[in-house]
């Protein structure tokens, strides 16, 4: 996943319920923003376990900083599709959530395509999850409660747990 996203060149789109990324993960995401890439990443306003909920926001920071738009789901509703899309060109998609755990514990299985009708028809999926979800700017993330930002702390301490 990690070697993929250093591909894009003009666009990137991920989708995921749980994103939890390592280190690598990260930095291929907010390096791509950083050199000009487009970023947009869709998570649910609200993931449907705390702790991954929490653990998930803790990287929005770093993320918003480097340029990346995230996208949130309207809750009651959740995010379920879990796949990305680079340069309108290649998509993946699978059962694997961008998080360690998906990663390297569980047993997912993804499905890589180049061009074909499968990134087009994943291209109207990311459409509508784009009229349906709302932008998270920097200045509304900032102004959240410090309680908040502690429990993502912690969240995130025990991330690779959960």
């Amino acid at each position: 996943f990690t070697s993929l996203m250093y591909l894009a060149h003009e666009r990137r789109s991920v989708v995921s319920p749980y994103f939890v990324p390592d280190e690598s993960l990260l930095a291929a995401i907010t390096s791509a923003a950083l050199r000009g890439v487009e970023v947009d990443l869709y998570v649910s306003e609200q993931a449907d376990q705390f702790m991954v909920d929490r653990a998930q926001s803790s990287y929005y920071h770093a993320l918003l900083e480097a340029g990346v738009r995230i996208l949130r789901y309207p809750a009651p509703q959740v995010l379920h599709t879990k796949c990305f899309i680079v340069d309108d060109e290649i998509a993946v998609m699978g059962s694997s959530n961008l998080d360690m755990r998906s990663f390297g514990l569980n047993y997912e299985i993804s499905l890589l395509s180049y061009g074909g009708d499968i990134v087009g028809q994943l291209k109207e999926v990311v459409a509508d999850y784009a009229a349906r979800s709302t932008v998270l700017d920097y200045q509304t993330w900032n102004s959240r409660s410090i309680a908040r930002r502690y429990t993502e702390s912690v969240m995130r301490l025990t991330s690779a747990l959960q």
